[in-house]
């Protein structure tokens, strides 16, 4: 169901979506190895990025159609149960220490469009479109509406979501649903020095703390936001990252994690 690909020296994972005669669509069981492989991956120290796309020409198409063909049949434990499966792997991603990718190959519809909003960022080909789908069918894109309250302005937000519309890559960097749209020649290698840029030069703790304080600020208001990021900013200060990477500064060195990276990659330092 899952295709793992570790870099050479493991720092970057790359999680493929490997149902391509499917088109990469959800169902229980991927959706649980998913899961699974996220968490996995936010425990490992070394680990600091991880990249998830699709096998073949989408990235996903969302939920499988035997899964939906299933709903009018199961009982509402059951229903629950499956939604809150869906709910654990957005949580996932977002709750990850690691710095999650999307590369996004080609269309990511309903689900598909979900995984991608919880990512932290994402690349598409132009070619790829983008869709809460859900209210064409007479379902309703809930869990998707949360990652998107805070990412997208409230008039794309509805626009979206309740006409089921499909948008375009570009379209779609636009609003902010992605980061940036490229041809399919450059994905790869946009995504690559991307998150090979992210490995070397910034710290393992610093974007722990940050993703951190990124979700808890969310929905406070704002003087209680700017008093949460002062406690943030406070303790930071304190930790071992900070401070070598402040003192690495003033000495006009490389700090830590950037000479680790240069020590096992000497052709790219």
């Amino acid at each position: 169901m899952t295709a793992i690909e570790h870099s050479l020296d493991g720092r970057i994972i790359t999680v493929t979506l490997n149902r391509p005669d499917r088109r990469n669509a959800l169902n229980q069981r991927l959706v649980g190895e998913l899961t699974g492989i996220i968490r996995s991956l936010s425990q490992d120290d070394f680990v600091r990025v991880i990249v998830l796309t699709g096998a073949g020409s989408t990235f996903s198409a969302g939920a499988d159609l035997d899964a939906l063909a299933s709903l009018s049949s199961a009982s509402q434990e059951d229903n629950l149960a499956d939604s809150r499966a869906l709910a654990d792997l957005f949580s996932a991603i977002r709750a990850s220490p690691k710095v999650v990718v999307a590369r996004v190959n080609g269309h990511a519809i309903a689900g598909g469009s979900g995984l991608v909003a919880a990512c932290d960022i994402a690349f598409a080909v132009n070619e790829a479109k983008f869709g809460f789908t859900e209210v064409r069918i007479g379902f309703v894109p809930a869990l998707v509406s949360v990652l998107l309250r805070n990412r997208l302005k409230e008039a794309d937000l509805r626009d979206l979501l309740l006409s089921g519309r499909l948008i375009s890559a570009t379209y779609a960097a636009q609003i902010g649903l992605i980061t940036e749209a490229v041809s399919a020649s450059q994905l790869e290698e946009k995504v690559a020095g991307y998150v090979e840029t992210i490995a070397r030069s910034t710290s393992r703790e610093a974007i722990t703390r940050t993703k951190r304080l990124l979700d808890e600020i969310a929905n406070l208001s704002f003087e209680d936001a700017m008093l949460h990021a002062a406690k943030a900013n406070a303790s930071a200060r304190q930790s071992k990252d900070c401070q070598d990477g402040v003192r690495a500064f003033l000495d006009k060195k490389s700090p830590p994690w950037v000479q680790s990276w240069d020590h096992d990659h000497p052709d790219s330092a």
